[in-house]
């Protein structure tokens, strides 16, 4: 601790994180309460698809603001649980999303169309050796 920082300044732990992200989720709600908070991730955190063993990220705030940044949390946690996502209204979907969903569907569609054809190839492929069979056999 500087000789100008106050024990009520030092930054103590509020969390642990897996995810940068998640982290600085956690600190933009924060800051909105008015709470100052800092984002410490290790070195590994860069990997934020692949949780790395010690690669946590703490989220850090002023010790005189550790409780309530607990509460804003905890209110946040609960505010975000009661969302009924298909109630919300995300306004229109841009076209290129939906140009992508009809090219996808596009290709699912012939995706089953391939499978049935192959289905159906293979057993007339079994039922022709299936005939061979049979037709030597009788000669």
């Amino acid at each position: 601790m500087n000789s100008g920082e106050s024990e009520d300044d030092e930054l103590v732990n509020l969390c642990s994180c897996q995810y940068e992200l998640e982290a600085q989720s956690l600190r933009a709600v924060l800051a909105d309460a008015g709470i100052t908070a800092v984002v410490q991730s290790s070195p590994f955190s860069a990997l934020s698809s692949v949780h790395v063993p010690g690669s946590e990220v703490t989220l850090r705030v002023p010790r005189h603001q550790l409780e309530q940044a607990k509460q804003t949390i905890e209110v946040a946690r609960i505010h975000a649980a009661a969302i009924d996502w298909d109630e919300v209204d995300l306004g229109d979907m841009p076209e290129e999303v939906e140009d992508l969903l009809q090219q996808r569907e596009v290709i699912h569609g012939f995706s089953r169309v391939l499978a049935i054809a192959g289905l159906v190839l293979g057993f007339m492929i079994l039922l022709i050796c299936l005939i061979a069979v049979l037709v030597m056999s009788l000669n």
